[in-house]
């Protein structure tokens, strides 16, 4: 993947990869409530629903967006679950390009990254502790 973050990240499209946050003792990642809203899709097979991203030439299909986060009405994320927490992927502008990465620990710690689009270069968008 692009190097968004100064350490390695978990494959998109291997979501059993542990999150680069580290594990939370004790903590559930699983019981962490969406703060999103979920919208119903119809299963298609419709590749332009889907949101990519890309890497030194590779093309990453990520599935469908299946999470509207700014409440449009429109599905532009989708989640992966991870050991130790779990990572939004979002199409901010609705051209299927993930443009904007969030990753949020089980322990509450999150940062984020946004794509130039006239560079191409993946920019830290900040990060903190939730809580």
């Amino acid at each position: 993947m692009d190097p968004m973050f100064p350490d390695d990240l978990p494959d998109p499209a291997r979501p059993e990869e542990a999150s680069p946050f580290g594990a939370a003792e004790g903590a559930d990642p699983h019981s962490v409530d969406s703060v999103a809203a979920l919208h119903e899709t119809p299963a298609s097979d419709d590749l332009d629903d889907h949101l990519w991203m890309h890497d030194d030439g590779r093309i990453w299909d990520l599935g469908p967006a299946e999470v509207d986060t700014d409440n449009d009405g429109i599905n532009d994320s989708l989640t992966r679950n991870g050991p130790d927490g779990f990572t939004v992927y979002t199409d901010s502008d609705r051209d299927g390009q993930v443009d904007k990465i969030t990753e949020i620990g089980a322990d509450g710690e999150f940062r984020s990254a946004v794509l130039d689009p006239d560079t191409g270069q993946w920019i830290s968008g900040g990060s903190g502790r939730i809580g």
